[in-house]
């Protein structure tokens, strides 16, 4: 039975549990925001807004570089911290296996060809049996190697299968852990990169691919015992001082971006991750406990839904800057940008709040069973004032 003061510290690590869980979510709302928003930029030159100008803009190239240096590696480090936090290392290879299948492979198994096909006739429509034909066959190459933005998927996959079984070799759950996991990582992702040019097929590039992403998921392993501290510690500031923890984070991204010192040593999403995970990071632990809580829980909205927003925003993007091209020929940059960043993820938000009661649907891009309805409002709430409900459980929604 337990005690008075077991009660209390239970009580306490299941708020700070969720805490950690919603400032997750916050860093996947973020980071999502920031991938629409480096679609309507384009991430190379031939794409989204950049292919618009001749000569390109250069602050439009600046933001994408800039973006792109960090945002995908604060995801990997975000899911190497949940799957820490929140994951079962207990769980068998059955039960492992079949939530991946459920949140990851199967997403990607449906959407991935619907994507390549999109892509492929929005350029060119095939003229003949044969071409048609040729279409066809691609079929496969939706799926592996990793396809557009479904390479952020194989990542996934195979970070957390490696982290599967190396918890399942080494259970003991300590503050080292991670940090020896992170070790790891670093050294097969040397000793793989340390192998002669004759071993660059495909299978060996997918290697190499998994595994460094694994350094940068390692790296959130290694980060998540520390988190409760430095969340505690920050949080007993005064808010203007923290405030100023994320905008020094900001400070320390673009100079090291624009300073090229990883040029030719590291890659340099190696330094530009970590530092953007603690921007994130450091901003939810802010924007949650500030006036403004309500913008912060909205973005914390956005991160348990995350799937959707990821598969559907470039439909969305690209479909909005054509039409906007069509109606508005010359429309100035801001207003591209700005509708372009709306409908990109407003689009794909109305499109699962319309369909989130589609078992199909729902089945398709990795959630659950259709969820039961919303409790009913409290007598101090009125309608409007509180956010759609989180996806899963507050504490095991954050794990991927």
């Amino acid at each position: 039975m337990l005690t008075l003061p077991d009660v209390a510290t239970e009580t306490r690590v299941a708020r700070v549990r969720k805490a950690l869980s919603e400032e997750l979510f916050f860093v996947r709302g973020v980071s999502l925001l920031l991938v629409v928003l480096v679609h309507v930029i384009g991430v190379e030159p031939f794409q989204g807004l950049r292919k618009l100008f001749a000569p390109e803009r250069a602050e439009l190239r600046f933001a994408a570089e800039l973006i792109h240096s960090f945002n995908m590696a604060v995801m990997i480090i975000g899911s190497g911290v949940a799957v820490s936090l929140f994951g079962a290392p207990e769980s068998s290879f059955r039960e492992f296996v079949h939530k991946k299948l459920r949140k990851l492979v199967i997403p990607m198994g449906v959407w991935a060809p619907v994507f390549l096909y999109t892509h492929e006739l929005s350029q060119a429509r095939p003229r003949t049996p044969g071409g048609w034909l040729a279409l066809l066959g691609q079929f496969p190459a939706a799926w592996f190697p990793p396809y557009a933005i479904f390479w952020f998927i194989h990542a996934l996959v195979g970070c957390t299968c490696l982290a599967w079984v190396y918890q399942r070799i080494v259970p003991a759950r300590y503050h080292w852990d991670g940090l020896s996991y992170l070790g790891l990582s670093w050294v097969l992702y040397a000793a793989v990169e340390a192998l002669d040019s004759p071993l660059s097929g495909i299978g060996m590039r997918y290697l190499r691919f998994i595994l460094f992403w694994n350094c940068l998921f390692g790296l959130g392993m290694s980060l998540s015992p520390w988190l409760v501290l430095a969340r505690t510690r920050l949080s007993q500031w005064p808010l203007a001082l923290q405030g100023l923890v994320p905008l020094g984070f900001l400070g320390l991204l673009v100079s090291f971006h624009v300073s090229g010192l990883a040029e030719g040593l590291l890659d340099p999403r190696l330094i530009t991750g970590p530092l953007g995970f603690c921007m994130q990071f450091t901003l939810a632990i802010f924007l949650l406990g500030a006036s403004w809580k309500g913008l912060a829980i909205r973005l914390v909205y956005l991160g348990s839904i995350s799937m959707p927003l990821y598969l559907f925003h470039i439909y969305f993007v690209s479909g909005m800057r054509l039409a906007l091209g069509k109606v508005l020929p010359g429309a100035p940059l801001v207003l591209h940008l700005a509708l372009g960043s709306l409908v990109g993820l407003m689009g794909p938000l109305g499109l699962y709040l319309l369909l989130e009661r589609n078992r199909a649907f729902r089945w398709s891009i990795g959630l659950p069973g259709v969820p039961l309805d919303t409790p009913g409002l409290g007598a101090d709430e009125s309608p409007g004032t509180r956010p759609r409900r989180v996806e899963a459980s507050t504490m095991k929604g954050a794990d991927v």
